[in-house]
Formats: structure tokens, sequence, C-alpha cells
């Protein structure tokens, strides 16, 4: 990602700066070999650093490096914590709101209302041949236990199809509701990661939304079900499914994309300061050293990261 790269050259620039963009020391030129001590062991404060980024330039007496990296270090755990927790908090809000307002027996119920095409969202329940898409034809389902046996909606052996079927022929045929769910109505869904991702994101599941016919109820003037264009298709809504999506699912997994950030920074913060504190102890006990960085950029001028040469 650009972004670390960018950050990585920021803070190897600040030690090169500091330290020079072409190193050589030498015996007869070694004027700031007082900053550090001499008996430093270059691998002592590379193996401090990778336990706790600073304690490597700390052991350099490099104090102002050192706490540099360690405030960094402490500044993203505390991020990591903070937005770990923020996306924690919106999956329970998101799993209790899905709790309420999706079912699995208005699914049942109600899947064949979107195969008729006067429906104002049936054009996204459709396959490339135009004919409405049932839920055993996709690989995306529900699993859920009855009758002590753990059930799939696109079971393989076509169970679920030929028990639909049975249970709601009617429906099937004339694209109605099915009155006939009772042999369904003790099913005890699996609510996994998947479960509450997949009815929110794929249509397949739209039917199990309590608002898609009943929002006149709830005071609303506009249809109930609606189509939004969303990550470059026609996607199925109500509003309960937006809110539950987009106020709730998304903005969790941004949480959690910045968590993950973070953690990225300090792995990154853990590698420089290493780097770091090896190369100035390295310098500082050499009698000829040779140290230079060179920026390395894409066909775009975009930068990649950063090439390092040492030789001593």
């Amino acid at each position: 990602m650009n972004y670390i790269n960018i950050i990585i050259f920021l803070l190897l620039s600040s030690f090169v700066q500091s330290q020079t963009d072409n190193f050589n020391i030498n015996n007869e030129n070694n004027l700031e070999m007082d900053e550090f001590n001499i008996n430093n062991d270059a691998f002592i404060a590379f193996s401090l650093s990778a336990i706790l980024p600073g304690a490597g330039q700390i052991y350099n007496k490099d104090y102002k490096r050192g706490f540099a990296y360690l405030a960094f270090e402490l500044f993203n755990w505390s991020k990591r914590s903070k937005y770990l927790d923020k996306g924690d908090e919106l999956v329970a809000k998101y799993k209790d709101f899905a709790n309420e307002h999706w079912h699995f027996d208005k699914w049942i119920r109600d899947i064949n209302l979107f195969a008729s095409q006067d429906h104002p969202v049936h054009s996204v329940m459709i396959d490339s041949n135009g004919d409405f898409f049932y839920p055993w034809q996709d690989s995306h389902h529900i699993e859920f236990y009855l009758d002590g046996y753990l059930r799939k909606t696109n079971s393989p052996d076509d169970w679920f199809e030929d028990t639909y079927i049975d249970q709601c022929e009617d429906a099937y045929i004339n694209n109605e509701q099915c009155d006939n769910t009772n042999y369904f109505q003790n099913a005890q869904v699996t609510k996994d990661h998947h479960f509450y991702e997949g009815i929110g994101k794929y249509d397949l599941f739209f039917a199990g939304w309590d608002d898609t016919h009943e929002c006149e109820a709830l005071g609303e003037d506009e249809d109930c079900s609606y189509l939004l264009f969303v990550n470059n298709a026609d996607n199925a809504f109500t509003d309960n499914k937006r809110y539950y999506q987009h106020e709730l699912r998304d903005k969790s997994n941004k949480n959690y994309d910045v968590a993950e950030n973070a953690l990225t920074f300090i792995f990154v913060n853990h590698a420089i300061s290493m780097l770091d504190a090896f190369i100035v102890n390295l310098v500082s006990n050499k009698s000829s050293i040779n140290y230079m960085t060179q920026p390395l950029y894409d066909n775009n001028i975009k930068l990649n990261g950063l090439e390092i040469s040492i030789v001593w």
C-alpha cells in the first residue's frame, strides 16, 4: 500500500538526514563518535527494538529518536484498541437489528412475490436468461436446523427445493405468498458471520426484511422496496436493509479497517526501529562504512519503496 511506503520513506529519511545521505566514517574522521557509546553492540540494539520500538535507540543513547519510536508505538496500540471497540459495538448493534427486522419465516413466505415481473425490484432477482433466480440455484445459502438435521437452502440433494415446492406449490406457480409455512416454523437458523453478511449483501435474501411490503404501516410514503446503484450494480433495498448495511455493517467494517491499518503501522514501526538502531550502532563502531538510500518509483512516479545499501 502506497501510504505505508510513504511512512517508511519519511521515517527512514529522517534518519538519513540526521546522518547525511552518504555516510562515510573512518578512523581519520570520527568527530561524531562521542554521541554514542562505542561499546554498544549493534545486535543488542537490533533485538531490543524488535521487542519494543525505541528501546534500541535508547540503548544507543539516542533518546529523542527512541522516545519518538516508542510514542508512535503507543499511539497506534491505543488507536487499534479504540477502533476495535467501536467495531465490536457496531457488530452487536447490527446483529440485534437483523434479529429484529429479518425473519426466516417471512423469507419463506415472500420469496415468490419477487418472481413477478411487476415487482419494482424484480430486475435484480433474475438470471442471465431473464428467469427468476430461486434460492436453491445460488452458491450462497442459509443454514438451519430442522427436525434434528442441518439443512441448506441450496442443498446438493435438492432437499430444500423439493420440500419448498411441495409445501408452497401454488405460490411457486402463481408468484404469490406461501400461506403454508408451518413446516419451516421450527427452523433454527445458524446465525454466523456468513448469515449476517448475506442478508445485507445479497438480493437472494431480500424477502426476509420486514418492511419489503409493509412500510406504509411504518409511516413511509414511498415504495417499500426500491433499487439503489451500489458497487457498480443495482441492488434491492428497503429502509431497514439500507440502515443495516450502510449505517451499521459498513461502518463496523471501516472501524476494523482502521484498526488493521494501525496494526500494520505497528509492524512497520518495529521494522524501522530495528533497522535504525542496528545501522546507527554499526556506524558508530566501524572504522569505514557506506550507507545510502534511494527511493523507488513506478512508471507513474509513485513511491513503491526504498532501496537501502550498506557496505562496511
